[in-house]
């Protein structure tokens, strides 16, 4: 991959109070006087022509197949520094290890903190996933190609935010799956010596789309699928009788063995499920009947996260809901943060929750993305509280036996309001060394499409009033674009996120924004 031309960086950071909020609002990548938000001219004019739909150069001279394109349409060049007019203080411009301010865009990564890459495919491109490697590098995850011929699809990034040309070809796998209509990426895992796991619901018959199965993808530290796992690199859960299901999750055991979490059912019915590989892709026949475990909550239950536990025990977070037919029709009734944990030979287990179960029903409707263990063996769940118009960050922590720790926040969990819809995603919540939670996820503040947003917290759930403002900070859009943020991952003291890039001229591309801690 090229980069060509020279983008000048500049990190502007301004204190809004926004109404009601007063939120610390970063914003990066934007030139002297620039406004936040670009009007959609801006962003056809950056793309006029096919220098940005075919990754081509201004002079029409061809680059890689794919493309790091910046926020305008351009090509950055790997220099990034020049701060040098701005009358600011060059601070926040420094890399997060040498002063660049906690919840600031990472100036080293990508253009200002943000990039979009452009795959040069005649297809929309949508990433759901994302892991960070020890070595600074991310793995997006997410699909290539229309409705009805979507593909698995991986893009790697160098932990400057350059496409990774050791990773695939040009830093990008692209996947058929042969079945179906094809499939998605939708979590990702990595194996101690570096093998990446995909995880993704893909078709089974291009004429019946309701039905679905898990694919479970594993491929070398080089993108390459891993022969000795499945069939060619792939294996399939494949449920008897087939149905809708969904991977949400994905995980790998210190053995080898590989995790897969999400749900399964029809439209108005579903049930958590639980699929348990060997190492070489079989079923783990010891585990549930022939290695799948269903459990039914309530009439509608989302499986969403999972957290194995050093005890081998596995933890699995969500949302249910019931469902009741009235006149015909379905009505849904409040969702609620729901989890399950199971024994290692997938029974449930009754020292969590009432016989392994739990259903958190508050005074608002509530729904878990993420969870993780705290260093005392507690449970931490992020997601939402609030109605799905005035939804609000929510974490969630519970002893170990399932029950809400009332030492933390209000009587066991704290919520956040940035505006409306705000999100925590999954992947997005970590314990810091000192203690302090981070929360990272998606929020609408004011009108305009979603942008990312970030808040940190206490050991005790009270926000860290040394962070942003408020404990909240919350990241423009860069000009022509608007980032959907879907996952997060968390890697030597900062938080990455990873979404959709929306140009104004249409089209859309897979994004990633990374900031400091």
């Amino acid at each position: 991959m090229k980069r060509l031309g020279r983008v000048r960086l500049v990190l502007v950071i301004a204190l809004l109070l926004l109404a009601g909020g007063g939120l610390f609002v970063a914003c990066g990548g934007l030139a002297p006087g620039a406004a936040p938000e670009a009007s959609p001219e801006a962003g056809s004019e950056a793309c006029d022509g096919q220098a940005c739909d075919r990754g081509l150069s201004p002079d029409g001279s061809s680059s890689a197949d794919a493309a790091v394109t910046s926020k305008d349409g351009s090509t950055p060049a790997s220099d990034a520094s020049d701060a040098s007019d701005t009358g600011r203080d060059a601070r926040p411009l420094a890399p997060c290890e040498d002063g660049g301010l906690p919840g600031m865009l990472d100036p080293t990564f990508g253009d200002g903190g943000f990039v979009c890459v452009n795959l040069d495919r005649d297809a929309a491109a949508n990433p759901l996933a994302m892991a960070s490697q020890p070595d600074g590098k991310t793995v997006l995850g997410g699909s290539l190609g229309g409705s009805n011929m979507s593909r698995f699809a991986l893009v790697r990034l160098t932990a400057a935010g350059a496409l990774d040309t050791g990773f695939g070809a040009g830093g990008v796998v692209d996947t058929p799956i042969p079945v179906g209509r094809g499939g998605a990426v939708s979590a990702l895992a990595l194996t101690a010596d570096g093998r990446i796991v995909a995880g993704g619901d893909v078709t089974l018959d291009a004429g019946v789309p309701s039905v679905t199965d898990f694919a479970i993808a594993r491929y070398s530290p080089g993108g390459a699928l891993d022969g000795t796992f499945g069939d060619g690199g792939i294996a399939f859960a494949g449920f008897i009788p087939p149905e809708a299901a969904s991977v949400r999750s994905v995980a790998v055991l210190p053995d080898g063995h590989v995790l897969a979490a999400g749900d399964i059912g029809g439209i108005y019915s579903t049930d958590y499920v639980i699929v348990k590989f060997n190492p070489n892709g079989s079923p783990d026949t010891t585990f549930g009947a022939s290695g799948q475990v269903r459990i039914d909550i309530r009439s509608s239950d989302r499986g969403v996260a999972m957290v194995p536990q050093p005890d081998g025990k596995i933890l699995v977070g969500g949302w249910s809901a019931p469902v009741t037919m009235i006149g015909g029709s379905p009505k849904f009734g409040p969702a609620d943060l729901s989890a399950v944990r199971l024994n290692a030979d997938g029974s449930l287990d009754p020292s969590f929750g009432p016989a392994g179960k739990l259903v958190l029903a508050l005074s608002t409707e509530s729904a878990a993305n993420t969870v993780i263990l705290d260093g005392a063996g507690r449970i931490v769940l992020g997601g939402t509280t609030g109605k799905p118009t005035t939804q609000d960050f929510g974490i969630f922590r519970l002893t170990s036996a399932g029950a809400l720790d009332p030492t933390f926040g209000s009587g066991g969990f704290v919520s956040t309001d940035f505006g409306a819809h705000d999100v925590i995603m999954r992947g997005g919540l970590y314990i810091q060394p000192d203690g302090n939670y981070v929360a990272a996820g998606r929020a609408n503040v004011g009108v305009g499409a979603p942008t990312d947003a970030l808040a940190r917290y206490l050991p005790n759930g009270a926000p860290d009033l040394a962070f942003g403002t408020g404990g909240r900070v919350v990241i423009p859009n860069p000009p022509g674009f608007y980032v959907n943020s879907h996952a997060a991952a968390f890697s030597s003291g900062r938080a990455t996120l990873a979404g959709q890039c929306v140009p104004a001229a249409g089209g859309s591309w897979m994004g990633a924004s990374r900031y400091c801690l």
